[in-house]
């Protein structure tokens, strides 16, 4: 008695459930209708010029996969309550099922993957229920299509029995590991959940498919080998019918939205030097596309697709800013941080985190990583602009600080300390440190920018590079320039000029007073002349 009113209980929830999922589909429809309608529109108007066309489809595919994941949430839903009836026509299932696999054509040729449907049999006519073998066969082929590389093969194979139909799909993908394989059809379930997968999901479609399976009266199990490959196989009941009624319709599969949409990534010519630089690394290419078109009128672009190319691209390039996703392949966005925060050749990088993880607790991680600043998807462009446009405000500001305090007539060059006032910044302690380089070989006019590099453990180009993002000289400027603010500290103690110049590592006094008036204004007698007046 106890066991039925927990089953009777059990339906009634899961009923409840599946009403509430209807409803929230159906609130999900209404505006997501209302998205798609004007855009389809739009879309018919030949005058639109590539660049809108390009947004406008980006708009429409992400509208569509959203309809998508709804629909499937909503699927799943319903074969809880056990609530999804069976809708069955008569047609030939050997002609439906090649036109849903060649409906992956273009996903495959876009990965460089090549597709096949092979069958025993060229028609075969049944009742079949046509929503639900499209959506399993289709859930199985995205899947092998998502985890495979180019190169990779997908073969789909159909064999008709008496009474079952025995379907195949086989990719020479990744595979998957033998301590995930009893869980691979749960709900949500993900082989790899951690920041830095390689591939997004939901964990629905494996799911969904394997109970559509069971609800049609069949079985569908997987067989798995890492780095060789997998092989999900269906087997369904059916039943053959003789002949095809004269006034049969063939049946025709739904369009297929593809879960995803691979590109290219997008790259601005390089000119305007003078702009700053700002790397993308985000492993979803539409996305990553519609920022660097959004930004290149403003900035020079670099992107990357995972977070071990976008630090291996810092690090050559050394970007003035660096905005990254945080879930990425390889190396994810809070890892990118500390080794870009961590290296003296990249700490001084600015760099802002795109994370669809919005709590605070994350948004405290990606900030004690070092991240200077945090935006959550969805995010508003202008908002992202504006915080690109502050954090260049201040790289700017901070350069015009040093290149001043470098050539203050103080006792030494002034310092920002850290917002805490218990220590100097990074780029801070890296410039004492240049600082006492130079001071170190102050009398030796041999000193030059391969030397200072060399006692910073940098490359001359890696070090010149950074001086021109945080102080905007080169380090033969730097030199030069220190080596006449402690010209200028001598000349005030009483040296004469002719022994300043050597003290300072110039090789003749008529060189040193050259450069000398070229950044004081005055030559060094002159100078003299204005301190004794004083």
């Amino acid at each position: 008695m106890g066991q039925l009113r927990e089953s009777i209980h059990a339906k009634a929830v899961a009923e409840l459930k599946a009403r509430f999922f209807d409803n929230i589909t159906h609130e999900f429809r209404t505006p997501l209708s209302l998205i798609l309608a004007p855009i389809d529109s739009l879309l018919q108007n030949p005058r639109h010029d590539e660049a809108l066309r390009r947004s406008l489809l980006t708009v429409q595919r992400n509208a569509h996969q959203l309809l998508h994941l709804i629909n499937q949430l909503l699927d799943l839903a319903k074969l809880e309550a056990d609530s999804m009836p069976l809708i069955e026509s008569r047609g030939d299932v050997i002609t439906f099922l090649d036109d849903v696999v060649n409906s992956f054509g273009a996903m495959a040729d876009q990965k460089q993957l090549s597709i096949t449907f092979t069958s025993n049999v060229r028609r075969q006519e049944i009742n079949f229920d046509a929503d639900k073998w499209q959506k399993i066969l289709a859930n199985l082929v995205s899947n092998a299509i998502k985890f495979s590389t180019a190169g990779g093969k997908i073969a789909v194979a159909c064999v008709v029995g008496q009474q079952q139909l025995v379907l195949t799909v086989a990719d020479t993908g990744m595979g998957i590991p033998p301590e995930h394989i009893s869980r691979i059809f749960d709900r949500f379930y993900q082989v790899d959940a951690s920041l830095t997968r390689a591939y997004e999901g939901s964990g629905i479609g494996l799911s969904l498919a394997y109970e559509l399976t069971h609800r049609l009266g069949g079985h569908l199990s997987v067989e798995s080998q890492p780095s060789i490959g997998t092989i999900f196989t269906v087997e369904l009941p059916i039943q053959k019918v003789v002949g095809l009624a004269p006034d049969a319709v063939p049946i025709q599969p739904q369009p297929t939205a593809p879960p995803w949409v691979e590109g290219s990534p997008f790259l601005t010519n390089q000119e305007g030097a003078d702009r700053p630089l700002i790397l993308l690394v985000e492993d979803n290419t539409e996305l990553i596309t519609f920022i660097a078109e959004s930004l290149s009128d403003q900035y020079r672009i670099l992107t990357a697709t995972n977070g071990k190319q976008g630090l291996e691209l810092a690090q050559r390039e050394l970007p003035d800013i660096v905005v990254s996703d945080v879930m990425m392949p390889e190396m994810d966005g809070y890892q990118l941080t500390h080794q870009l925060k961590s290296d003296p050749a990249t700490d001084h990088i600015a760099v802002l985190l795109l994370s669809a993880r919005a709590d605070i607790r994350h948004r405290r991680e990606g900030l004690s990583e070092g991240a200077d600043d945090y935006l959550t998807k969805p995010f508003d462009l202008t908002e992202l602009k504006l915080r690109l446009r502050n954090m260049v405000s201040r790289q700017q500001k901070i350069r015009t600080y040093y290149q001043r305090s470098l050539i203050k007539l103080d006792p030494e060059p002034t310092l920002i300390r850290t917002e805490e006032g218990n220590g100097f910044t990074p780029q801070d302690s890296f410039m004492k440190k240049l600082y006492g380089c130079m001071e170190a070989h102050l009398d030796e006019s041999a000193f030059r920018a391969e030397s200072l590099a060399e006692d910073v453990a940098m490359s001359v180009r890696t070090l010149t590079r950074k001086l021109h993002s945080l102080v905007g000289v080169s380090p033969a400027r730097l030199i030069r320039t220190y080596r006449l603010r402690r010209a200028c500290e001598l000349l005030r103690g009483g040296h004469p000029v002719s022994e300043t110049a050597y003290l300072v590592g110039f090789e003749h006094p008529t060189n040193f007073a050259t450069a000398f008036k070229e950044v004081y204004q005055l030559t060094p007698t002159e100078f003299v002349t204005a301190n004794l007046i004083r």
